[in-house]
């Protein structure tokens, strides 16, 4: 009876949490079960003290003469293939790395055709929505795209529609003239990574590694890109990474040890210990995890290097260690209760021990240590460190200030916080530069942290390509977007310029009458004022900018339009004039003065 208690207690617990989350019955019931295994197996260890094949018999562990395993590292660390290849020092080029065109014309291909499905689903949308305006995006429009995204992360607004704006307070001309909100807020609402054909596809979705299929394609193919690209050093590590993500999502976790992004998407991340380079990652979609694969699977083909491989917040055990040394890896990890330990490290409690005091075990191939620390009880794993006590300068704090102070501390311990804390720089860089955007779709949100993590592995091979250059991440993401935005905006540029040109041309020929008096008698209508501002308006080129009558249409004999000067500043005012080589309505006087002298003319 004891029994089936402690194993319903957890089932009922997890499976009331987890029903607000559940999208059907099915996968409802599923979770259920999970549940009930899972609760199976902990009442098991309880009552056995054993996981993951450990036979637990303490006469196989001994105390004192440990010889820590000795590998000789075999490979050769940083930027492999082309990333050792690339030539030239322009940032852009590292990050089209892992961005290559390859990837941003497949989903270009499959925003354009998200949108053509969609318009044809609604056919009976309102006249005047702005979807009605979309036109096809080239792989050009979809770098000035994420170049602003990438600009957002550190020009950081309130609100998205704050980037457009033109108040002279808060306004930030570069985005007006990189591309037009409405653009932007149509490319983001159409942005797509899977064909819906083949998401929907209920034999497909049958599959449990099929609950990201929405961007599946995208995250193989980055992630591939990262393995490809770059050897870590010795030292690399496996952690806990959460995306946060507060929506409704099936596979939606809580990782309490996450600093601020606690709800979100879990992945187990394998990284560089010396630079933080992701090398690769695997998502939790909420299935039960068998660590042994899942930690095979992120070492991928860095098995059999001679690496150490540091953990934290994950399930280890001694059996598992034992498998890594069978496959030339090195482990130091955590340890939790009943993971295959000897009695006296898994009975040791905090009483037993003084603080700085520790008792080590080993059975000639793996050590296991518990270690008093000042507020809790440390246990470790390791097979490549000494049995000792060393005592390292660490900060604490004395009143008001903070000295370094000496601290008994074991070998192990101190190689890990060392190794662990290192790879803290890229969680510390994606929440000082986030860019990830609001939306209501989870998969958007996740290829835009990709995009962050490629930014930051292009950052790492730029550092070790040319050491000395864009030392910090803001200053390589800067020139990332210049070189991005800058190819649109010279496009953009140009067709203005060259429909400006056109127009004055036409103005300014003598048959212009004719073809207006034509235009006339067709119904045809004044054309439109550009959207930005015509750099020449300041050129001083009086014989251009000519104020002039608005030629008349088919209706009014003597049209009016709103003047461009009135309505930046707010107000609503018509005239009948307009300056020919700018194609602006323009009231005569102060408004054309201050347009064609002034930079910023509200």
């Amino acid at each position: 009876m004891v029994i089936v208690y402690t194993v319903f207690l957890p089932f009922r617990d997890c499976a009331f949490q987890q029903i607000s989350h559940s999208h059907s019955w099915k996968h409802y019931t599923d979770y259920l079960y999970k549940c009930m295994a899972a609760s199976m197996l902990t009442c098991l260890f309880k009552f056995t003290g054993t996981r993951n094949g450990d036979c637990g018999q303490d006469s196989d562990w001994y105390q004192g003469d440990w010889q820590p395993n000795d590998m000789p590292f075999i490979a050769t660390p940083g930027p492999q293939n082309a990333a050792a290849e690339l030539d030239g020092d322009q940032p852009a080029s590292f990050l089209e790395l892992f961005l290559t065109d390859d990837l941003l014309q497949y989903i270009v291909d499959q925003t354009n055709l998200y949108a053509v499905q969609y318009l044809r689903a609604h056919p009976d949308g309102q006249p005047h929505s702005r979807v009605n305006a979309w036109e096809p995006m080239s792989v050009t429009e979809l770098k000035a795209f994420f170049g602003l995204c990438f600009l957002t992360s550190y020009v950081k607004k309130p609100s998205l529609e704050l980037y457009w704006s033109l108040d002279e307070v808060d306004a930030t001309p570069y985005f007006n003239k990189t591309m037009s909100r409405n653009r932007f807020q149509m490319i983001w609402r159409f942005l797509h990574f899977n064909d819906n054909n083949i998401v929907n596809n209920s034999d497909v979705m049958q599959d449990a590694t099929n609950e990201m299929c929405e961007v599946r394609p995208v995250f193989d193919y980055v992630i591939g890109r990262f393995k490809e690209m770059f050897q870590p050093g010795q030292n690399i590590c496996i952690d806990l990474g959460t995306m946060q993500w507060r929506g409704r999502l099936a596979f939606r976790a809580h990782n309490p040890q996450a600093p601020v992004q606690q709800h979100g998407i879990k992945s187990y991340v394998l990284r560089d210990s010396a630079t933080g380079y992701c090398f690769n990652m695997i998502p939790y979609i909420g299935e039960a995890v068998y660590v042994p694969d899942m930690v095979f699977a992120l070492l991928d083909r860095l098995a059999g290097h001679g690496y150490t491989l540091y953990m934290d917040n994950v399930d280890i055990s001694v059996a598992l260690c034992e498998r890594l040394l069978e496959s030339r890896t090195n482990v130091c990890a955590t340890l939790t209760k009943h993971g295959g330990e000897p009695k006296a490290v898994r009975e040791v409690t905090k009483t037993s021990l003084k603080v700085g005091e520790k008792v080590a075990q080993h059975n000639e191939r793996v050590m296991v240590v518990a270690w008093h620390d000042i507020n809790q009880l440390v246990r470790m794993v390791t097979t490549c460190h000494q049995d000792e006590m060393k005592r390292p300068a660490v900060r604490q704090k004395k009143g008001r200030k903070r000295d370094k102070v000496g601290r008994l501390k074991p070998e192990c311990v101190i190689a890990f916080n060392t190794h662990m804390n290192s790879v803290s720089k890229l969680d510390h860089d994606v929440a000082y530069f986030p860019v990830v955007r609001r939306s209501l779709s989870w998969c958007k949100k996740f290829v835009a942290y990709l995009n962050q993590l490629c930014l930051f592995n292009a950052h790492v091979l730029y550092q070790a390509r040319h050491p000395g250059k864009c030392k910090t991440l803001l200053e390589f993401t800067q020139r990332v977007v210049k070189s991005w935005t800058s190819r649109r905006r010279v496009t953009v540029e140009t067709q203005q310029d060259d429909m400006a040109a056109a127009r004055v041309e036409q103005v300014l020929n003598e048959a212009a009458p004719v073809e207006l008096e034509e235009e006339v008698r067709q119904g045809r209508r004044n054309p439109r004022a550009p959207f930005s501002d015509p750099e020449s308006r300041l050129d001083g080129d009086l014989r251009r900018h000519k104020l002039e009558n608005l030629p008349p249409t088919n209706n009014r004999a003597k049209p009016g339009r709103r003047c461009r000067v009135c309505f930046r500043k707010g107000l609503r005012r018509e005239t009948k004039f307009w300056c020919v080589g700018c194609s602006v309505p323009l009231h005569p006087g102060d408004c054309f003065t201050d347009y064609h002298t002034k930079q910023n003319y509200v």
